[in-house]
């Protein structure tokens, strides 16, 4: 399974976004209660990288290519259906 969290970028630099820590500290307490280990929760690397998904409002969250929150953190127990969802589906 791979997941991402979006954050804003501008001008090259990534910016602080007390939403996306959120988002990613919530994620890995979900992981952690489903008792998924190893799944790396990855960022944004780049400027382009955040312009391919054309993005209007952060954080995303990103399951398996596929987005599936966008400008706000969704409560853990909606992650952790998110979660099961890509698991049954084999991801």
């Amino acid at each position: 399974m791979r997941i991402k969290i979006i954050g804003r970028w501008i001008n090259g630099k990534a910016l602080k976004c007390d939403a996306c820590l959120e988002l990613e500290r919530l994620v890995q307490l979900a992981l952690d209660e489903l008792n998924l280990k190893g799944i790396l929760i990855e960022k944004c690397a780049s400027e382009e990288e955040y312009n391919s998904y054309g993005i209007v409002a952060t954080p995303v969250l990103i399951i398996n290519g596929i987005v599936k929150m966008a400008g706000k953190v969704p409560p853990k127990e909606m992650l952790k259906e998110f979660l099961k969802f890509e698991l049954k589906k084999g991801g």
